[in-house]
């Protein structure tokens, strides 16, 4: 009887310990093997009849690794001609009421060329971030000056994306402006955002626009470094920057294996299923030069998005 209850006992806390063990489990300690902060991020997406270009370059940083300015672009060739450019001027302060807060100021160029027809405009924003006793941001409150590049009349317009969130992981948020409301859900399994939603509703048609984005991880490949959220440039729905300094909640620690999008667009009583994209990644990289996601795709002959030091 005494070595059955011993025996009972050491089963029991083996149970218990491996079950203690899988619980205190945290993903995040094992990026351990030193900072990454890239300065330039390149995605690349190739078509037989488009090549586009998004970028952000000269990310310059504060000594806590704060981002303080960037330049982003925008470029697609070929069957249409566009080109967006943003330079942002960020500055962190703290509000009379003893919050951390952030003010940005973006100047835009936009061009578009499409069937003959050609639209250019310039913007000057200014965005002003609140962020919550957690650290994380609870609004983004923009005032718009938008003008035609051939002209000095400028129309004025605001918008606001708010967030929402469940401990340090960001479930849902809301855009809106004069024209359009934006919502996006956010659903977690674990330390891994599995699924985005993106629901555009046009205040003016009524038309409404209807995205799903569905990611798998490796469950055993960590990304291993620390410093900068990379998946906020995979993944879709988070204003990049700001998520990638962590203003946004945690972001996923595991290496991307799988997305696919899709959706619908329903306009009057029509309604139609986007098509379809599925993309493969392999990641690979050296803390000290570069990291890269390399996607195998039903729709692009080439797609990377290069992360670089």
């Amino acid at each position: 009887m005494n070595r059955l209850f011993l025996l009972f006992t050491i089963l029991f806390g083996a149970t218990l310990f491996s079950c203690s063990d899988s619980e205190t489990y945290n993903p995040y300690d094992e990026q351990r093997k030193g900072d990454f902060y890239p300065s330039d991020i390149t995605i690349k997406k190739n078509t037989e009849s488009r090549e586009t270009t998004e970028k952000w370059s000269n990310i310059k940083r504060d000594r806590t690794g704060r981002v303080t300015s960037y330049d982003y672009t925008l470029e697609i060739k070929g069957d249409i001609s566009q080109k967006e450019e943003r330079s942002h001027i960020i500055k962190y302060f703290t509000t009379h009421e003893g919050l951390d807060a952030i003010e940005t100021t973006i100047n835009l160029k936009y061009s578009k060329s499409a069937n003959g027809i050609t639209e250019e405009y310039n913007r000057e924003i200014q965005e002003i971030v609140s962020i919550n006793t957690n650290g994380y941001i609870d609004a983004i409150d923009s005032r718009i000056k938008h003008w035609k590049s051939d002209s000095t009349d400028q129309t004025m317009t605001t918008s606001r994306r708010t967030f929402e969130y469940s401990g340090d992981l960001c479930k849902s948020s809301v855009y809106n402006d004069k024209d359009c409301k934006i919502t996006y859900k956010y659903n977690w399994s674990g330390y891994q955002l599995r699924k985005i939603t993106e629901l555009k509703e046009d205040l003016n048609d009524g038309s409404v626009e209807y995205n799903t984005f569905n990611y798998t991880f490796s469950n055993r490949e960590i990304y291993p470094y620390t410093g900068t959220n990379l998946m906020a440039f995979v993944q879709s729905g988070m204003p990049q920057i700001y998520a990638s300094m962590g203003y946004l909640g945690k972001g996923t620690p595991y290496i991307l294996t799988e997305e696919i999008q899709g959706g619908y667009t329903k306009f009057d009583n029509t309604t139609s299923n986007n098509i379809q994209i599925r993309n493969t990644y392999s990641f690979d990289g050296d803390v000290n030069f570069k990291v890269a996601y390399n996607a195998f795709s039903n729709i692009y002959d080439t797609y990377s998005i290069t992360f670089s030091k």
